[in-house]
């Protein structure tokens, strides 16, 4: 499970590349109304070699209606996020932060113990999160025009997605659980797409074929359902803390491909964050 894990963590890695690359191509809905529809049919198979049923009850559904809604929230600020921001940030800001988050709202709303070094992660997160912003040089406007405020968004509904599918334990399989979250993925985001020339990306080149391919298969349909199953059989915190091996491919593969650089915030901020993910989760 550990290794399938970290596996899955580098693809989400490279991930934020693949979305930078995508989203030159049209408009955030359209693309990931296709990344979901791709990662549904690539599951399919999945599903029957599997044994699994494809049933689900009343109960089951229901949190995969909220997974669904939030994942189609976080895929929509992830391509926004991309588009206009630095992948290599957004892989830091996002993934080190979701932890944080999941921590916070499992001791908010669920009332979860909050032990003492708990509340010096989240601190040290937030402050982290903060300088890898540089809130203190942003107005609203500027934290829009970064993508930082997608980032943001995005982070807060994959914590949602996080907590969600952890209390999902033994009302459903995890392999069916990720196809129906894919599926009602898919139909959700079709009517935010609908404005959008949906076939379009059949006129499209390899480049970016090869990009949605990665995404959708390699980092939705695997990594999204490694990571499901991490959040069942190893908790939601614990599965968080895999997410800690992805802001450094995120930021590698970003300098890479795409030639960006990291900026003293960024490696200051993404440090604070790190540690903060290592202490939340620390037994």
């Amino acid at each position: 499970m550990i290794y399938l894990t970290i596996i899955a963590m580098v693809l989400w890695g490279l991930s934020w590349t693949n979305a930078k690359i995508v989203g030159n191509y049209g408009e955030a809905s359209l693309m990931m109304f296709w990344r979901f529809l791709f990662a549904t049919l690539a599951f399919t198979p999945v599903v029957f070699l599997s044994g699994d049923t494809f049933n689900i009850n009343r109960t089951s559904f229901r949190y995969v209606l909220i997974n669904a809604i939030f994942m189609t929230s976080y895929n929509y600020f992830y391509f926004k996020g991309t588009q206009i921001g630095l992948a290599g940030t957004g892989g830091i800001l996002v993934t080190t932060l979701n932890p944080i988050f999941t921590a916070l709202f499992a001791t908010l709303f669920f009332h979860e113990a909050l032990p003492q070094k708990n509340i010096i992660g989240l601190l040290l997160g937030l402050l982290g999160g903060g300088i890898i912003m540089r809130l203190w040089s942003l107005d609203a406007n500027a934290l829009i025009q970064s993508g930082n405020l997608f980032f943001l968004f995005a982070s807060l509904s994959w914590a949602i997605v996080t907590l969600n599918t952890s209390f999902s334990k033994g009302t459903i399989s995890f392999i069916p659980f990720s196809f129906w979250c894919f599926l009602l993925s898919s139909i959700i985001s079709l009517p935010i797409a609908i404005h959008e020339p949906i076939m379009v990306i059949f006129t499209f080149d390899g480049i970016f074929w090869l990009n949605m391919m990665l995404l959708s298969i390699g980092a939705m349909a695997y990594g999204t359902s490694i990571y499901f199953l991490a959040s069942v059989r190893l908790g939601a915190h614990s599965a968080s803390a895999f997410i800690f091996t992805v802001p450094i491919t995120a930021m590698g593969f970003a300098m890479i491909f795409l030639d960006e650089m990291i900026t003293l915030s960024t490696i200051i901020g993404g440090t604070l964050t790190m540690s903060a993910v290592y202490l939340i989760n620390k037994k």
